[in-house]
């Protein structure tokens, strides 16, 4: 059996070069390596080139055709040469020896699973799982990603039948392919990979996650993008498949979690005076409904606005925190910013104290006066803080809002699902 390990590059040379070493330290004998590098502005190819040579098909694409299409291309090249199974893989990403292998041995051993992922760590925190598969949940319409942030533990399954795999750690059976197709190109970046599994199981295939097959990302949670890109896709595409997928019977109430979830990241870029991200939220959300498909128009992506230091200056500018309920990720990350911060075990005056939430926006009942809003701070899991009396008061304007928001929208959503789907509202 011989494996295809796939490989999209754009502008990460040198992290491309740490992925490929760990694949060829993997003990498989039949291995071909195709990296595929989107229009690289740097010198990735001949970083690559310098470094491998002809151990690896290196193709150059002249133009950036998302995750998706440098993967496509990898993938029909490794179909081509007669690959049993193709392995994705993330430019950020290493395996453990024996990860592969595992993979393909848990796919011959059950031909009814038509692709498989790893259990991915986060490099910079290796006991902490970054992502362990990915669950497609169509009561609240969304895709989770499961055991994201969660420390490592005996307590988590071995293997985890799931919905998708990220595509940062993808291993597919040419079986499998020959009855889904390639992955679906035309979200260009994000979702690809979840409408591919997706796509698998319609087929009659299972998707699992192997904790045998370890792996590292070298992402950090606090991440941030130049630019828009990330979230213009993220949003369109999520509503796209819902609105593609969603039973009839559930086009209702779709659309009304999913234009919310819009306007919460709306409003909330809103609070952080992020107006370009702000836009991004809704000229997603229009592109979607209006059937803007692929790579998007330039004028679409902007300059990211949202530059994340009010959570990195406030706790730079800190030298004790109380944390209401133990957070150790949360710990870690913060400790990560500020090396030297103390965390106290019991609060005290004139000390922030840390209170943790789902959603800033979702905050009824205050624990504390208003008037001591500087010396407490809600932060939720997406690292949004309310920490001002602004804050709060925006936060209580929030419901209002959104009505009117929801009654402008939801009739266009539904327009666009009658009119590709034949259904009626």
């Amino acid at each position: 059996m011989t494996l295809g390990i796939v490989i999209s590059n754009h502008n990460m040379g040198h992290k491309t070069v740490e992925c490929i070493s760990s694949v060829l330290c993997s003990d498989i004998d039949l291995l071909q390596i195709f990296v595929v590098d989107m229009a690289s502005t740097d010198n990735s190819v001949s970083i690559i080139e310098e470094r491998f040579g002809s151990q690896v098909k290196l193709t150059r694409c002249n133009e950036d055709l998302g995750s998706c299409g440098g993967l496509n291309i990898g993938i029909q090249q490794a179909l081509d040469t007669g690959c049993d199974y193709i392995c994705c893989l993330g430019e950020a990403v290493t395996v453990e020896p024996h990860a592969l292998k595992n993979m393909m041995r848990f796919m011959q051993a059950n031909p009814n699973v038509g692709m498989a992922g790893g259990k991915i760590y986060h490099k910079h925190m290796p006991h902490y799982i970054q992502q362990f598969g990915i669950s497609i949940d169509f009561k609240n319409f969304r895709a989770n990603t499961l055991y994201a942030d969660c420390a490592d533990s005996p307590d988590i399954p071995n293997i985890i039948y799931c919905d998708a795999v990220s595509s940062c750690a993808m291993l597919v059976s040419a079986d499998a392919i020959a009855k889904t197709g390639l992955m679906p190109d035309e979200n260009f970046l994000y979702w690809d990979d979840t409408e591919w599994g997706f796509l698998m199981k319609q087929a009659g295939f299972e998707v699992v996650s192997l904790a045998d097959a370890k792996m590292y990302h070298s992402a950090s949670p606090m991440r941030r993008c130049d630019n828009t890109k990330v979230n213009y896709y993220l949003t369109r595409n999520c509503l796209n498949f819902f609105m593609k997928y969603t039973h009839p019977e559930k086009c209702m109430k779709m659309s009304i979690v999913l234009l919310r979830s819009i306007f919460e990241s709306f409003y909330l870029h809103r609070m952080g005076h992020a107006h370009n991200m702000a836009q991004s939220d809704l000229t997603a959300m229009s592109d979607a409904i209006y059937g803007l498909r692929g790579i998007a128009p330039a004028s679409r992506i902007l300059e990211n606005d949202e530059s994340g230091l009010g959570f990195v200056n406030f706790f730079e500018e800190h030298e004790s925190v109380y944390m209401e309920e133990d957070d150790p990720f949360l710990e870690q990350v913060i400790r990560q910013i500020n090396p030297s911060i103390q965390f106290l075990q019991l609060p005290q005056k004139n000390i922030v104290t840390i209170v943790r939430c789902k959603s800033i926006l979702k905050i009824k009942d205050f624990h504390y006066k208003l008037d001591f809003s500087d010396e407490v701070v809600y932060i939720d899991k997406s690292y949004r803080m309310l920490a001002t009396r602004e804050d709060a008061r925006l936060v209580k304007d929030y419901d209002a809002s959104l009505q009117l928001f929801l009654y402008a929208m939801q009739p266009a959503v539904l327009r666009r699902i009658s009119e590709t789907r034949g259904i009626e509202f």
